[in-house]
């Protein structure tokens, strides 16, 4: 399978990447440019004496280059998978550097599918419950001291806490690090920000956001003193928003969800120093939302994962939780997509209604994945901000470098639109215009969109 120059471009880890991936797809400037089954191969000629080697298997988006980049893919992989796009190479006997890379792959997936056929090793449930024993006590103990310093943090009043130095909430912030909270200490690090923010259309007031992050930390601190009065799926969810990670073994027993499911966009944010991505995905039979996100390092590679515009067909595991929306990849694979489509867009007021009843069961939510359909773009009566609106109702959009795209595409036409919307605005992550899906690029300052299907 190959992918389209737009799902190529949308690999890039950065928009300077981009560029650069585009300048290097001339193939007059490669030599022993060819491929062997999946995998495409040249060399380059770069900086160095020797020219750099690069390999890519672009239907699992893996590649491999002896440049000094550390960035993921690079430039060069990024201008071979190009240059394939626009004229697929010729089979021809590839290199060993070649076999080796292939060869090493295909070890590490049967070493991967071995050690998940070995028996497990006898589980000491002494041990396991002492570790179990000790995590909770201190997850106990760093929700006791956000309580208090929740408390303080009202007496003094939200005017003082604008006033706080940083500080004040990253030290808190560390001491739920080290009580094994991380989903709290995010939220906690991210008050002064909100704190600190001006006025921006389709968001709420800065004093606004900051009493309503502080009343959501406020409810899901109670919701995890109270675990044991919420049933299992609800108490998953209150674990999942602590940031209490979910086992293989549990993540093992779930069951599947069977669908060709529509890759709508990809999301990349900063998240304690780990870079995260979030791949969307709706079925076209169930109608299901999905988030699957994968973190690493910055400048490490993320693992494969199908690109905007491709179909995952295959199953799904989601998470404990409820309402359930973060899943994994199970069994599948990533096919082209006939034409661009929004599964399960319904109106704004559906829309509305569907937020309200994630916000039923889970209050402390802070975004929430939307799908609207058959809308149209514009500016709001008192010409403020710009919104999506239907028969039903309007839904404002977030301030953003790419609404000025989105808003071109539309062109005034009903269109489909899919985004995260936070109670006040919807910040659009792609638009489905005349059967075309085009996606707002991850980590992409430049207002443009990608047509990736």
């Amino acid at each position: 399978m190959s992918l389209t120059v737009d799902q190529i471009l949308a690999l890039a880890p950065d928009a300077s990447s981009r560029k650069a991936g585009q300048d290097q797809a001339k193939p007059a400037t490669w030599r022993g440019l060819g491929r062997a089954g999946a995998a495409i191969f040249g060399e380059v000629k770069g900086s160095g004496a020797s020219p750099y080697r690069t390999v890519a298997d672009p239907a699992k988006a893996a590649s491999k280059c002896t440049c000094p980049s550390r960035k993921f893919p690079c430039k060069h992989a990024l201008g071979l998978m190009l240059i394939d796009a626009a004229a697929p190479l010729p089979e021809i006997a590839p290199p060993d550097w070649v076999s080796a890379w292939v060869a090493g792959r295909e070890n590490r997936a049967v070493a991967a599918e071995s050690r998940a056929r070995e028996p497990d090793r006898p589980v000491d449930a002494k041990a396991q419950a002492k570790r179990r024993q000790a995590r909770a006590d201190r997850v106990a103990a760093a929700l006791d001291e956000l309580d208090l310093w929740l408390s303080d943090l009202m007496r003094r009043g939200l005017a003082a806490a604008r006033a706080e130095p940083y500080a004040v909430f990253d030290r808190m912030a560390g001491r739920l690090v080290d009580g094994q909270v991380p989903g709290l200490a995010r939220r906690v690090r991210a008050l002064p920000g909100l704190a600190a923010a001006g006025p921006v259309p389709g968001a709420p007031r800065p004093e606004a956001a900051l009493a309503l992050a502080v009343g959501q930390i406020a409810l899901l601190v109670r919701a995890a003193r109270r675990l044991s009065l919420l049933d299992p799926e609800q108490a998953a969810g209150v674990r999942a928003a602590l940031g209490l990670p979910v086992s293989a073994e549990i993540l093992a027993t779930r069951p599947s969800h069977d669908d060709d499911w529509a890759v709508l966009a990809h999301s990349v944010e900063e998240e304690d120093r780990l870079v995260a991505r979030s791949v969307w995905l709706a079925g076209r039979r169930t109608g299901a939302l999905a988030q699957v996100i994968a973190y690493a390092p910055p400048g490490t590679p993320l693992p494969a994962a199908p690109v905007a515009g491709q179909n995952f067909s295959g199953a799904l595991a989601f998470h404990p939780g409820d309402p359930a929306l973060r899943a994994v990849l199970r069994d599948g694979r990533p096919v082209p997509a006939a034409s661009g489509s929004m599964p399960g867009a319904g109106t704004v007021g559906a829309a509305r209604d569907a937020f309200a009843a994630v916000l039923a069961r889970a209050p402390w939510t802070e975004r929430w994945p939307l799908r609207l359909g058959g809308v149209r773009l514009g500016r709001l009566a008192d010409d403020s901000a710009f919104a999506a609106g239907d028969a039903t109702g309007c839904l404002p959009l977030r301030e953003s470098p790419h609404l000025p795209a989105l808003l071109a595409v539309a062109a005034g036409h009903s269109v489909d639109l899919f985004g995260l919307y936070d109670g006040t605005g919807l910040a659009p992550l792609a638009l489905v215009a005349e059967g075309r899906l085009y996606t707002v690029p991850p980590q992409e300052p430049r207002p443009i969109l990608v047509q990736a299907a």
